[in-house]
């Protein structure tokens, strides 16, 4: 049997087949499994293609609010603390934009209309947010060398 072979498994009530698909033609999320998790006496998955439009649904939700969970804890640890110099704030708009553009080139074309403008939505408020945050502490620095110059 050929390594390169891809094969479908449909489960009917009346019967189960075996059906040749071709993957690269079809419409879906691909998701690879977790490295180095063996099962004894399982078949080796090495990638697999969710065509359901509803289930796809639900898993690219659960990848990007889960993004979007790791980005606002980073945010509110830059709320917290007390950088001067803004790196922080750079960092963060550029994990924004790396979401943004990850999403673009991959979820975007299976995601609906609705979907696509939340999630826009949501990412223009976290970066308006950050870019506000940033040119204000530039402002103050700005100011305050500027002011401490003029004292000497």
């Amino acid at each position: 049997m050929p390594i390169n072979q891809r094969y479908y498994v449909v489960k009917n009530k009346d019967e189960q087949s075996i059906t040749y698909f071709e993957y690269d033609k079809m419409n879906g999320l691909s998701i690879t499994p977790k490295k180095n998790v063996k099962i004894k006496d399982a078949i080796n998955v090495n990638k697999m293609v969710i065509i359901n439009p509803t289930f796809v649904e639900k898993m690219i939700d659960m990848k990007l609010n889960k993004r979007f969970q790791l980005l606002l804890q980073m945010i509110m640890a830059l709320y917290e603390s007390d950088d001067d110099t803004g790196e922080g704030y750079r960092h963060a708009l550029n994990e924004v934009n790396k979401l943004r553009e990850e999403t673009y080139n991959k979820y975007f074309k299976l995601m609906t209309e609705e979907k696509q403008e939340l999630f826009e939505k949501k990412i223009s408020i976290l970066e308006a947010e950050l870019r506000e945050r940033l040119s204000n502490i530039l402002e103050n620095n700005y100011y305050r060398d500027d002011y401490g110059r003029g004292a000497r």
